[in-house]
């Protein structure tokens, strides 16, 4: 049996195993890879997660990276994999890109680690579970820039609470900036228009800000930040502000309710104690006192939370900026 065909057999075997890695960016950790696995039953054991991964790796079809921790293995999904689910051939599949710095792969594992909680809580069970319920709750966690207009559109009905011009202004523009982003990556030139001021919610993700949960019965939309070490209390704020003045423009009947995603204890702390410091005065935290300063106290709320994904992910090693 020649190697393609080998390849594909063994793509066929672990076809569920690689289409989450790849439906999560294609790379993954290997302990949150078992973790799903199990979660979503296709294996009996996490041994029997690692001999299928230690397979795949044989055949060039994942390839891997030392994590942080110097210990742990991440996995990359290579061409083949995206061959193998595209039907396409070598010519027709680029070489995947890999970033080039750890923070990509930090972030996609925090997020995994947000949602294999989510998974356990709420019983789910499978890859489309979780893609229902994600979408349900009109969660961005997971989403691309390219996502982004279809999900505009996708809820249109929350969206137009103050009227379909403004949601129809900002949908479109985020349209235009996604077209010229596509253009840009496939080398094209970009064509000329006005796309106006930048879509907040393009912004959001730039930031590392995402929805993740719409609640219309109760007029509130939850926010996510997965802040690292060098997130600042000034720069929440910021972002928090911005992002609520965004959500007035489409939802002006709607309160926020920011979640920060701490690394530790040690990093909750530091974040709250920012957060709760009295820089304007002796009296009034500095989170309250910009809430007052942009007229929006009392529609926005702000909760830290420890994940202890360092002690959980990373074999407790101490973090260095890259966090």
């Amino acid at each position: 049996m020649n190697q393609d065909k080998i390849k594909r057999a063994l793509c066929e075997t672990h076809a569920d195993l690689l289409h989450i890695i790849l439906y999560f960016g294609g790379f993954m950790l290997l302990a949150q890879l078992r973790a799903l696995c199990l979660a979503f039953r296709l294996y009996a054991s996490g041994q029997a997660v690692n001999r299928a991964v230690r397979e795949l790796r044989e055949a060039d079809i994942l390839n891997r990276k030392t994590w942080v921790d110097n210990n742990s293995d991440l996995l990359l999904a290579r061409k083949y994999a995206y061959r193998f689910f595209g039907d396409a051939t070598s010519q027709e599949v680029a070489t995947p890109r890999r970033p080039s710095t750890m923070a990509p792969y930090i972030i996609q594992a925090r997020k995994i680690d947000w949602l294999l909680d989510i998974i356990q809580r709420k019983g789910l069970t499978s890859l489309d579970a979780v893609d229902d319920y994600l979408a349900r709750c009109g969660c961005t966690v997971f989403l691309r820039l390219p996502d982004l207009p279809g999900y505009y559109v996708n809820h249109y009905d929350i969206f137009t609470e103050s009227g379909p011009e403004e949601f129809w202004e900002q949908a479109d523009r985020l349209e235009v900036v996604t077209s010229w982003r596509a253009s840009i990556a496939r080398a094209e030139p970009v064509q000329k228009g006005e796309a106006g001021p930048p879509v907040t919610l393009e912004l959001a993700h730039r930031r590392g800000v995402y929805i993740e949960r719409i609640f219309p019965e109760k007029k509130a939309v939850r926010l996510a930040l997965f802040a690292g070490l060098s997130t600042r209390p000034q720069r929440i704020m910021d972002w928090v502000i911005d992002a609520h003045m965004w959500l007035k423009t489409l939802m002006p009947q709607y309160r926020s309710i920011f979640a920060v995603y701490a690394l530790s204890d040690a990093h909750k702390a530091a974040l709250r104690a920012g957060l709760t410091g009295t820089a304007y005065n002796r009296q009034t935290p500095y989170f309250r006192a910009r809430l007052v300063a942009a007229h929006l106290d009392g529609e926005v709320n702000i909760a830290v939370t420890n994940t202890d994904f360092i002690s959980r992910w990373c074999g407790n090693i101490q973090p260095t900026t890259v966090f």
